[in-house]
């Protein structure tokens, strides 16, 4: 069984990479939607161009929620950490 000291400590590790990962994934988001901006002007009157613009922006939307889950995840790895150190 694990010590608390080391609970603390992957709880730690959780939250370091939780962060990592929600400044990735909105770093990526905010680079999609860019390119997505691009592409929907120069697929303008095109069916299926504007059917790609459309998957690109429901892809851009589920990055903005993982990057959200992720924030998530390092408040509540704060909580956990707070309740451990009680």
């Amino acid at each position: 069984m694990a010590s608390i000291q080391e609970l603390i400590g992957e709880v730690q590790n959780i939250k370091r990479m939780s962060e990592e990962l929600s400044s990735m994934v909105a770093a990526a988001n905010q680079n999609l939607a860019g390119q997505g901006t691009v592409i929907s002007n120069l697929v303008r009157g095109s069916q299926t161009g504007q059917e790609a613009v459309m998957a690109l922006a429901a892809v851009n939307h589920t990055l903005g929620e993982a990057a959200a889950s992720m924030r998530t995840l390092g408040r509540t790895c704060d909580t956990c950490l707070q309740n451990l150190t009680k």
